[in-house]
């Protein structure tokens, strides 16, 4: 009778350290996971140029074309430009460079 309750004994201390270990497992895949960068987080978005680099011309306006050198500003540059003048002013820039986080 007591290799019956011995084998029962070490069954069952294998049964324990078996479930710990796949608990620990999948914490630590868990964790892993939590700590893999999303592209998104990987490349935050940059900070807006300051207006006199992209006016190269310092005419006082951003072009279009100026504009062409910072994509997320080309995208917006119809909606910026307020007075549908074809040019950012410093003001419709302002706009721009506070929506950006």
């Amino acid at each position: 009778m007591k290799s019956t309750a011995g084998v029962a004994g070490v069954a069952m201390a294998l049964t324990l350290l078996l479930s710990a270990a796949a608990s620990v497992h999948a914490q630590d895949a868990s964790d892993r996971a939590d700590k893999t960068p999303t592209q998104a987080a990987s490349t935050p978005a940059p900070a807006p140029r300051p207006f006199d680099e992209l006016d190269q011309n310092a005419d006082g306006a951003i072009s279009k074309d100026e504009a062409a050198v910072d994509p997320p500003l080309a995208q917006a540059f119809g909606t910026l430009d307020k007075d549908a003048d074809g040019r950012l002013s410093p003001d419709e820039y302002a706009i721009h460079v506070q929506g950006t986080p």
